[in-house]
């Protein structure tokens, strides 16, 4: 199939569509999706769909004790990784029936070498959902972001973080505390799921089609809306247009909001404590600066 050019009501005149017209079409389209998405993201308390994700700390070592002198530092047990998996966002996808297209005659019509035709469902998505779809990637259906305060134009899905950044608190650990408890963690940061709730675009025009009376008639912007928001519903769902959207973590395609940074403190201290004449202690500490092990994204694509 290929994208076709509807024609539209000029005055008195039939006058196929304008690039205007069509870049508004799509607009419109994506909207219409993001004000009742079929393809969508929300957070769980484990097991979700989209691939887990990594946040590693270091710990202290356990402790040593002796009676007469300090164990070295070779002798003592090094700093280890505390590694917490995240798998809290999932995916779903609603249960649609294909667009009808009732007596061959619902879609808009075009100029077929002098004859005048409706476009096919696939022609609707060829014309217009292919290009929907890529308008509402590049949007950004969804975020991540650092705050539960949402962007402008998004609003937040849940107060839950979908992934928590920790590092060991490196202030928490003192030779005089020895033996300390080995895994202290602080916050870092959080990371939350917006959703994009769109920004309404309006048609410059609204194409024509063929009634059960064989006339043409020109869509009354709710008909349109109607029409494009079943197709662009379905499709993004549903496999054999190329028009399928779906959401990652990593890989290819376009990123939804911030980076995910897992960071982890990048030294250790060795430290000593002398309790009374017969209790010589040593103990790793975390320490250092925060360095950045992994970073992931939340992706969306198009198939």
């Amino acid at each position: 199939m290929a994208a076709r050019t509807p024609i539209k009501l000029d005055g008195s005149n039939l006058k196929e569509m304008s690039s205007t017209d069509y870049n508004n079409i799509v607009a419109r389209t994506a909207y219409l999706y993001m004000t009742d998405p079929s393809v969508t993201l929300s957070q769980v308390g484990s097991s979700g769909s989209l691939d887990s994700m990594n946040d590693t700390r270091t710990q202290a070592g356990s402790a040593t004790t002796h009676a007469s002198s300090f164990r070295s530092a070779g002798d003592t047990p090094d700093v280890s990784t505390v590694t917490v998996t995240y798998d809290k966002i999932t995916e779903a996808t609603a249960s649609l029936s294909a667009p009808a297209d009732t007596n061959s005659i619902r879609f808009p019509v075009w100029n077929n070498g002098g004859n005048i035709q409706a476009m096919t469902v696939q022609e609707m998505y060829d014309t217009y959902v292919s290009a929907a779809t890529d308008s509402l990637i590049a949007s950004q259906p969804y975020k991540i972001h650092t705050s539960t305060s949402s962007p402008s134009g998004y609003t937040i899905v849940s107060s839950t973080a979908v992934f928590t950044d920790t590092i060991a608190n490196a202030g928490a650990y003192t030779a005089g505390g020895i033996t300390e408890t080995q895994d202290q963690p602080t916050t870092v940061t959080n990371y939350y799921l917006h959703r994009n709730t769109g920004s309404s675009v309006s048609y410059s025009a609204t194409p024509m089609y063929i009634d059960a009376s064989q006339n043409l008639k020109e869509y009354t912007s709710a008909e349109f809306d109607a029409i494009m928001k079943e197709v662009i519903r379905y499709s993004t769902v549903n496999s054999g247009d190329s028009c399928r959207l779906r959401y990652y973590i990593g890989g290819a395609g376009t990123n939804m909001g911030s980076g995910i940074v897992n960071t982890k403190l990048n030294s250790s201290t060795y430290a000593q404590r002398e309790v009374g004449g017969d209790d010589y202690r040593t103990q790793e500490f975390p320490s250092g600066s925060a360095a950045t092990i992994s970073t992931y994204y939340l992706k969306a694509r198009k198939y």
